[in-house]
Formats: C-alpha cells, structure tokens, sequence
C-alpha cells in the first residue's frame, strides 16, 4: 500500500561552520606541509562532506532506513520497534532555534537523531505507517 519515501537530511549551520574550519586548516596545514597532519584533516574533512550531504533517511512499511552516506554503516530500525519521536530545539535565540532534529527512540530505549528537511511530512509519514502496521 505504502511505498518506499526518501528525505533528504537537513544541512545546519553548524556543519558548513565545520567544514570551513576544518577546510581552513587543511589549507594551513598544506602550506607548513606536514604530510600526516594534512592526511588526517583531508580525511576527516571528506567524512564530514560525505555524511553531511549524502544522509538520507527512507520510509516503507517495515522499516526506517537512516543512510549516513557511503562512508557510514546504514541503520535499520524496524517500524514497529519506535515507540516515540521527540523534538528538540537547542540554542534558542527568541523563537527561533539554530539546533533542531528528531529524536526517535525505539526498541529497549535506543535513540536515533534524523534531521530531515520536510519535518511534518516524515513524521506524517511515521505516524500513518504505525497506524497502518497496527491495523492488521
């Protein structure tokens, strides 16, 4: 009845803040040329990248799927294991939040953070698919 749906993650702040630190010193790194130094920040700048721009999270009807990136092992949580999903607002400023994500807890009190972009709409999703597995 359902089929599969893929969110694309939501991209903060704080992660382009990251990755121009860390692409900073890199470049810093490259001109004193220590080999070893610049090796580690190059891969821990391109795991960063990856994760930040390849996290995906898919939703059928058994499954939660969150894909960390190529880099990164997938997670699959059952669907009928996620007992409540949470949101968190850190760092507020007035209304306005500049950390926010999903904490979705499942199974023997497992959490797992997912920031999709269209928020409602996942958790719309969820919500529909829990119903649907309950019903039959």
């Amino acid at each position: 009845m359902f089929s599969t749906r893929t969110y694309r993650a939501r991209v903060q702040v704080g992660n382009w803040i990251l990755i121009a630190i860390l692409s900073a010193l890199t470049i810093c790194l490259i001109w004193e040329g220590n080999g070893l130094l610049i090796a580690g920040s190059l891969l821990l700048l391109l795991v960063i990248i990856e994760r930040t721009i390849h996290t995906e999270y898919q939703l059928n009807e058994e499954n939660l799927t969150v894909n960390n990136g190529k880099l990164s092992k997938r997670q699959i949580i059952p669907m009928e294991s996620i007992k409540r999903i949470e949101r968190i607002r850190r760092i507020r400023i007035g209304k306005q939040a500049f950390i926010s994500y999903l904490l979705i807890v499942y199974g023997n009190d497992k959490t797992v953070v997912v920031m999709p972009k269209e928020e409602e709409a996942f958790i719309k999703q969820i919500m529909e698919l829990k119903k649907y597995g309950t019903a039959e």
